[in-house]
């Protein structure tokens, strides 16, 4: 019985609803559809931005990974200098001191013998 009565009672109101009308001025209409008009233009203007957005979106996406690429290579570059750096190091009969001693010993040897002669 509950059913029925609340079932009854909103057919009731909605029929209500439905059957009665709005009048309005024309005042009243201009001034909806000038509305209605300016939220066109600012929800064209809105959907504008948002695509610009997406479009910058794409654009620093592909912008960061490019980076993210470079900075990989760099990363591989530096290592590889670092070993670079190992091979050229000069070794230990580079060193010109050494070189100097070895040249120098003869020289001093050959004077003194000829000093003894």
């Amino acid at each position: 019985m509950m059913r029925l009565q609340s079932f009854l009672k909103i057919l009731l109101v909605s029929s209500s609803v439905l059957v009665s009308q709005v009048t309005l001025s024309k005042n009243q209409v201009r001034n909806i559809s000038n509305k209605i008009d300016s939220l066109q233009t600012l929800d064209s203007l809105n959907k504008s931005i948002i695509a610009d957005f997406k479009y910058k979106v794409e654009l620093d996406s592909s912008v960061l990974s490019e980076l993210e690429y470079q900075i990989k290579n760099h990363e591989e570059t530096i290592k590889l200098l670092g070993k670079k750096i190992t091979l050229v190091k000069p070794k230990w009969y580079e060193n010109k001191y050494v070189w100097a001693i070895i040249g120098s010993t003869p020289a001093y040897y050959i004077g003194y013998l000829i000093g003894k002669l």
